[in-house]
Order: structure tokens, then sequence, then C-alpha cells
């Protein structure tokens, strides 16, 4: 399961004193079916103590997962949260399950009496999880003292998320609290009594966390699809328990899903705004077969993302302005293109792992395919869209006031795509609000000599494509020899570096990015360009 975010203020939690907790559960009601995706390869990697958590790796030769020195907060959280069970048990043999029994009961030895970081709502959730859909691979061979201590944190997880799930800042983390103890109430013989507050308090995060149209504050796609599989899990296990099917989790279900369908790239990748990755390999396929809600009508407009699609081409544009979050991308108009199950262009990805230098630097305009004007992005601002489609081509045309305050210049974006997915087109325009009114533009703009500024096109490719420039076109080869070509009018192209970050790497990929670089005259300029498939 993905990480959970903390928040930033340290905050305190409710523990139950010793003498006010309920007796622990003794035995399982059921067996919940392991539904997040292990993987063997890294199952096969800890058990050769090579330690891979949030796009890190440390190797320590016969130490325990609990005496690493973790090299960031989001390595932690991914110890804590025991998603590593579902690695270890892809593996499944006799030496992965004892390293997983050791590892367990080591947490219960040095962090069970509600002490470290790990005692927060979200991580506990992650962990009632893990434990209670592992309990056949953890438990066989197991001695009586042990299976006594691992119910016995179970009782104190339960009891800790019943007295903190409601304090937990709203988003994934609330809902994974939630998930876990819907698990416990579901799986644990004696803590049935936890199920009807946690699937009412699964229906309040419904309600006022996703709208009726199926997204959420952040705009973040990753996080939708993390909420959206913890939702289908315990649809599942309710299902598997022969409890009726939740009203409110199926209706949040049902809104969700059309609009992540349309947030996914012909490789089944999300689109990467806002702080969000492109999420697990198989996870998001496995929970939309899972929810059993239907694909309809395609979705063209979802949480103020704008999907184009012809042919194999699938392009996603961030339409709207951006959300107040932590993890907020200055990404406006900027987009994604895949080609098949290829990607073509991407923008640099969430940096949050690597610390705040890269935070930042991913969060800018420039990380993003995007327009920046004297090195600046445009602030947050109302974009009017505009698409259609006729018999030639699909089209969206999209302006945005973003540089009004700073530069007196309106960008209006212009994406078009061949019907037969061959070619994929643009224009960007500057141009003043109102190029008779003098007062329009701010006076530091209006005292520049030239009166007219600098603006950049970024393009940035996605790592496995090879880029090469000839005179006035940059050819683009795809891994599976596919050749598109790059051509542009009104500016001057070069190819530069950049990067792209992705959890399944340990560190930033070297990548490169087409820049078609221009100046607007007397507060108008504008480019034209093409990608053109071979």
């Amino acid at each position: 399961m993905p990480e959970s975010e903390t928040p930033k203020k340290k905050q305190s939690w409710r523990f139950a004193s010793l003498s006010s907790l309920r007796s622990p559960p003794r035995s399982f009601l059921c067996h919940p079916e392991p539904r997040a995706i292990g993987s063997f390869v890294r199952g096969e990697q800890l058990l050769a103590y090579q330690f891979t958590f949030a796009g890190q790796r440390i190797e320590a030769p016969e130490t325990s997962i609990w005496n690493l020195q973790p090299p960031g907060e989001a390595f932690l959280r991914a110890t804590q949260n025991f998603s590593w069970l579902d690695d270890l048990a892809a593996v499944g043999d006799g030496p992965a399950r004892k390293r997983a029994q050791a590892w367990l009961l080591e947490w219960i030895e040095a962090f069970g009496q509600n002490n470290g970081m790990g005692w927060h709502p979200g991580l506990a959730g992650q962990r009632v999880i893990h434990w209670c859909s592992h309990a056949m691979f953890l438990f066989k061979g197991l001695k009586p003292k042990a299976s006594a201590a691992v119910f016995k944190s179970l009782g104190r997880h339960v009891n800790f998320l019943s007295n903190n799930w409601k304090n937990t800042p709203q988003g994934v983390a609330k809902f994974e609290a939630l998930t876990g103890l819907a698990y416990a109430g579901l799986a644990l013989e004696g803590c049935e009594y936890v199920l009807r507050p946690a699937l009412k308090g699964l229906a309040a995060e419904c309600a006022s966390w996703i709208d009726d149209k199926g997204a959420i504050p952040t705009r973040n796609p990753e996080e939708l699809s993390e909420i959206f599989t913890l939702l289908t899990w315990v649809a599942k296990l309710l299902e598997q328990t022969g409890h009726p099917a939740d009203s409110a989790l199926t209706s949040a279900l049902g809104r969700m899903a059309p609009g992540l369908r349309s947030l996914r790239y012909g490789d089944g990748g999300l689109a990467r705004f806002h702080g969000g990755g492109r999420g697990n390999e198989g996870q998001l396929d496995q929970a939309l077969a899972d929810a059993q809600v239907r694909s309809g009508a395609s979705q063209n407009s979802f949480m103020g993302f704008e999907r184009l699609s012809a042919g194999r081409v699938v392009v996603i544009m961030d339409g709207t302005t951006p959300p107040i979050s932590d993890t907020s991308h200055a990404s406006q108009l900027g987009f994604g293109m895949s080609s098949g199950r290829l990607k073509i262009l991407e923008g640099c990805g969430p940096g949050q792992r690597l610390g705040k230098i890269w935070a930042n630097a991913c969060a800018q305009t420039a990380a993003h395919n995007a327009v920046t004007v004297e090195g600046q992005g445009a602030r947050p601002a109302d974009v009017s869209l505009d698409r259609a489609q006729d018999f030639e081509s699909v089209w969206l045309s999209a302006t945005s006031r973003g540089f009004e305050a700073a530069f007196g210049l309106i960008h209006e974006r212009r994406l078009l795509i061949a019907n037969n997915g061959t070619q994929f087109s643009g224009e960007d325009r500057l141009f003043p609000h109102n190029a008779a009114t003098e007062n329009t533009h701010p006076t530091a703009a209006l005292a520049r000599p030239s009166r007219g500024h600098s603006y950049m096109a970024h393009f940035h490719l996605h790592p496995d494509v090879e880029a090469e420039q000839k005179d006035q076109i940059i050819t683009l080869t795809l891994p599976n020899a596919e050749v598109w070509n790059f051509r542009q009018e009104g500016g001057l192209m070069c190819l530069m570096d950049s990067v792209t970050i992705d959890r399944s790497f340990t560190e930033p990929r070297a990548t490169k990015q087409i820049v078609v670089a221009g100046r607007s005259i007397d507060y108008v300029g504008g480019i034209r360009w093409s990608f053109t498939k071979a």
C-alpha cells in the first residue's frame, strides 16, 4: 500500500491505559484475501538484506529492518506500514515466512507499547490491514506465546484507531485508519463492535472528501487511486464475510471509477500531477475490476484535468487552478502524452521523497510541459476551456490569465490530435488582455524599452525516449522503434537536460527536454509546434 502522509505539525494521539483496554482478540473470524500486489523481486531483495523503500536503498547484511538508519521520513513510513509483508508473501517460502515473523515480533517488542513514529492512525490502519491479510502466512508455525503477543498488539491497534481516527486530518491517512478499523471489525473475533463506527466514518468521509463527481480537493490522481483502492478492499471484505454491500461505499466507487479511468495513459499509469506518481503496477487494474463499476462513456473532463485521445495517442492536461495543498504543483496548462503503452512526454514527477529542495524544484512550472515567462510560471488563475471534434481531429483550447498580474499577458494554449493519432500539434499564444488600453499592463512591465518578454515552452521527454536534433527537426525514437518528429514555428528550439523522478528508481533518472524559446513584441508572441509520427 502506498505510504500515507503524516501531518507537518506534531500531533498528540490518545493512548488507552492498560486498565481500560478491551480484551485482545484471540482468533480470526475470517482470513481476508491479500489484495495488495507484492513483488517477488523485492521480496528476494529483503531476504538478501537489500532494503528499497520510497525509492531509496540501503544494503545492510544481517541487519534487522528496525535497526536501519532511515535516509528520510518516507523510507521510515514505508517500513512502519508493513507493506513489505506483501513482498515477502510473494516469495512465500519458509525463509520468507521466518523473516516476516521475526520482524513482526521485533516490531512488537520495540514499538508495540504505543511508542515511536509508527503510531499514527494512517500507519496503524495499514498495519492492521497487512497483518490481517497475511495472517495465514504469519501465524503458520508461530508458537502460542508469540501468537498471543500478535493478538495483544492487534488489540492495542484497534483501541488506538478507535480513539484517534476522528482527529486524523482528512485525506488518505484517514481512509487508511478507517479501513484498518473495518478490517478489524470484520476479521478479528471480539472486535465486531468497531465495524459499525468504521463504516459510518467511511460514509462520512466519502460524503465530505469525495465530491458528487468523484473528485477530491487535492487533485492528486494517485491519492484518488489510493482512496479508491482502500474502499474496494472494504467492499470486497464485506462481500467475503457475507455482509450486505454498504451503499455509501458503492456510491463513492461509482463516482470515482469513471474519472480514474480518464486519468490513465495507454500504459495504465496515472497522470503525474500535484505530488502524485503513476501508481503501483497493476493495483488500480485490480481495484477497478473489484469495484465492478461498468465503464460507460469516456469522461473527457474530470477533477480539473482534460483528456484528449485519438488513435493510440492520449494527452492529459491540467486545466484549472492548482489546489490548496502541501503537494500542489504550478502545472496549469501542463500536459503529458503517450502513444500506445509508451510514454513520450511527462513532467519531472513528485520530488517530496528526495527532500524539500527536490520537492520545490519539481513543483515549479518549468518542471512541467508548460510555458514560463521570464522564467516564471503562471500565478493561479481561472481557465476558460473550449473543445470540439470533427472528421479530422479533436481539439482543445485553454486560456489562462495567470501571467496577467505580473506581465499583462494572457496565455492561450491550443491542442489538437488528428483522428488517426498520427499527429499531435499545438499553439501557445501570449497577448494583452486589452491591446487598446495601456493600463492593462503592469507599470514595471511598461517601463521596459522593448515592451516584450522572453518565454519558453518546455516539453520534458520520458527517459526511455531517445532524442536527436537535426536542423529544425528533433527526432524522437521510442523503445519499440516508433519514431516521432518534433517541429516548431515562431521560436528557437534546442534540447536541454532534464530529470524524471519515479519511485521505482532509487535516483532521479536523466532525460532530455525540448525547449522552444521566443520573445513577445509589443505584448504579442506565439509559437506553433507539432509531434508527427514518421
